[in-house]
């Protein structure tokens, strides 16, 4: 228990204790003779002559009176130490020895003790010798005594006990525990600090959390970043509340005053570049080379950071990965150069529209229906023969990407409430893929345009389908990166990562693997890289992962589900099925975000191995450089 609950609960039995008359003053029964009850006794006999009882002696009140002043002591003195912060046992007050009855031999009655309403001498008071009747008074009142005194005993080693507990406390689990595991562990803690100072503390904490949150990071990786701040700087007490769009942080000082920071991100623009640079400012705080004033310049100027790419060149880039992987998934050239396009013109679109507030579910429905009325306009017309392609390489570059790995990575760390709205902006986002593409399956059936067929041909396996494959791949994952404003110096791992990745998918597609299954092999391995590459780099592993899974997103199959979920002019498809194949192209791209976290949480104990390894080395290389100055210098080593 606490160290104020026992102090607490000791106060509360004491007053139990005298509630219940265990420290009131003992009783002592005694019978008078007629006519010789002495003056001033508290008691006597009525005009029948009965005995009548009267308060016990002064010395049972005394020793009555002690034991509970003992008690209280203990208790004012357990309050103090509370309040100074110290727990020092209180020992059990001593019991009084009880006082040995004094009785004559013809078992009379024990004689008063000499108090202040008590009269000696030949005023005291008498009983009849011999008399059975007080006998047994007598024993009555000795046994009282005993049991009141035997009752006073165990009170008080009960409050002594509960005053003096010796078991220790039990305080909450610090939270610079959640930094376990993580690249900010074991932070160099500075000193408490006072109010002003943990204010300015808090607010920069906070400016780092929702900058890491409107960045595009996940809700683990907010969290740890505001731990690790707050810890560093001397506030290891912070508690961080996050949800989908807002932050708050509460932190209380040592003198128990509340403060409490708020941020709101209501909307998130992806920058990982912005996010590998704040993660290495959190690094430097963790370990102390940085102090509140350095820490806060870099920050504000992190905030003006300008985007590594132009915005052609990241506009180019979506053109370039529609296009490999419409190569990557079996399309031909002319499908290629239409999916380039389709990608820059749905690119324009969604910056213009974007520009005039219009929800998102709307924005995404538009461009998925110009993508896949342009593929069947191109066909109609004989540009392509193939325009099933096209139309999932538009899907995959429309594919909300981040919010799904986001979402299941939140679902997996113990973000509920994160990952619940992230999963609803994630499933909005799914249907206005499908309701676009619906929209105008309907008018291209309206304006009795060509119907499209999605029955996917294997070109089989050759050295130069390969190589292209091959080529598409690391394109995609590079490209990918860029479109995510990656820094420069992660945009070639990203692209490597991604390569690694497809290659796992086909070969465990070739074995015979189930695609659900094999794209879980294949995201998990994309995982497991992604996060000791990125620590290396000084980023975080979701500025690989995103990128990194591009290569291996489900776009054809949406495409393929939703096509048959609408009625065609000679086709009978019930829409069972469609439902079942659109339930299973959501699924499998569930798929690879999952084991791509799974990948991340597996690849950890790699990442603090790792770095275990490389503080080793430079460690060796500085005793190493310290023994040549040694020699140098001519100083012997030391022999002890």
């Amino acid at each position: 228990m606490c160290i104020r609950d026992r102090s607490a609960r000791a106060q509360d039995l004491l007053s139990d204790l005298e509630k219940a008359g265990a420290f009131d003053k003992p009783t002592q029964e005694v019978e008078y003779v007629d006519g010789d009850v002495p003056e001033g006794a508290g008691g006597g006999a009525d005009t029948t002559g009965k005995p009548v009882s009267r308060d016990a002696d002064a010395g049972s009140a005394q020793t009555a009176s002690i034991s509970v002043d003992q008690v209280r002591e203990g208790v004012a003195r357990q309050r103090a130490a509370d309040t100074a912060a110290t727990v020092r046992p209180a020992a059990a007050p001593p019991e009084r020895p009880a006082k040995p009855e004094p009785a004559d031999g013809a078992g009379q009655a024990p004689r008063p003790s000499q108090g202040p309403g008590v009269r000696s001498g030949a005023g005291a008071v008498t009983s009849k010798a011999g008399s059975p009747k007080k006998g047994a008074a007598a024993q009555s009142q000795r046994t009282s005594r005993s049991k009141r005194r035997a009752a006073q005993r165990i009170a008080q080693r009960t409050v002594a006990r509960f005053a003096s507990d010796p078991a220790p406390t039990t305080q909450p689990v610090p939270i610079v525990k959640v930094l376990e595991g993580t690249p900010y562990q074991a932070p160099v803690q500075a000193k408490a600090k006072s109010e002003s100072e943990a204010r300015m503390i808090l607010d920069l904490a906070v400016d780092i959390g929702a900058m890491v949150l409107r960045a595009g990071a996940g809700s683990s990786d907010v969290e740890v970043s505001v731990i690790a701040a707050c810890t560093s700087m001397g506030l290891p007490n912070a508690e961080v509340d996050l949800t989908a769009t807002a932050l708050t942080v509460h932190y209380a000082d040592p003198e128990g005053k509340q403060m409490t920071v708020v941020r709101v991100v209501r909307e998130v623009s992806p920058h990982f570049a912005k996010v590998s640079s704040l993660h290495r400012l959190v690094s430097d705080m963790v370990a102390g080379k940085v102090d509140y004033t350095q820490a806060r310049s870099r920050l504000d100027a992190i905030r003006a950071q300008r985007r590594p790419f132009p915005q052609w060149l990241v506009t180019l880039a979506w053109g370039v990965l529609v296009a490999c992987f419409v190569t990557l998934i079996g399309g031909r050239l002319p499908s290629a150069v239409l999916g380039f396009g389709l990608a820059i013109f749905i690119d324009w679109v969604g910056r213009v529209i974007g520009k005039t507030g219009l929800p998102a579910f709307f924005l995404v429905m538009a461009q998925s229906a110009i993508a896949t009325l342009t593929a069947m306009f191109a066909h109609h017309v004989g540009f392509i023969s193939s325009p099933q392609y096209s139309v999932a390489a538009g899907i995959v570059l429309l594919l909300p990407t981040l919010g799904l790995v986001s979402a299941v990575q939140d679902a997996l760390s113990n973000f509920p409430l994160t990952a619940a709205g992230r999963i609803v902006e994630t499933g909005m986002g799914f249907g206005g893929i499908v309701s676009g593409i619906a929209c105008a399956v309907v008018i291209g059936n309206t304006l009795e345009l060509k119907p499209m067929e999605i029955t996917v041909q294997s070109s089989g396996l050759s050295v130069l389908t390969t190589i292209i494959a091959v080529i598409a791949a690391f394109l995609v994952g590079a490209c990918g990166a860029i479109g995510f404003y990656c820094a420069r110096r992660l945009v070639i791992p990203a692209a490597l990562i991604g390569l690694v990745g497809f290659l796992v998918y086909v070969g465990a597609s070739l074995v015979g693997i189930e695609n659900i299954l094999a794209l879980l092999i294949a995201s998990t391995i994309v995982g497991l890289f992604c996060r000791p590459v990125a620590s290396r780099l000084g980023s975080p592993a979701i500025v690989l992962i995103v990128p990194a899974i591009f290569p291996l997103l489900q776009g054809l199959s949406i495409f393929a589900s939703v096509y048959r979920m609408i009625p065609v002019p000679g086709e009978d498809v019930p829409l069972s099925v469609g439902l079942g194949a659109l339930f299973a192209a959501i699924t499998a791209n569930s798929a690879i975000a999952a084991g791509a976290v799974l990948g991340d949480f597996l690849s950890r104990p790699m990442s603090r191995y790792a770095k275990s390894r490389r503080t080793a080395k430079a460690r060796a290389k500085a005793e190493e450089k310290l023994e040549a100055m040694r020699k140098d210098a001519g100083i012997k080593p030391s022999t002890a």
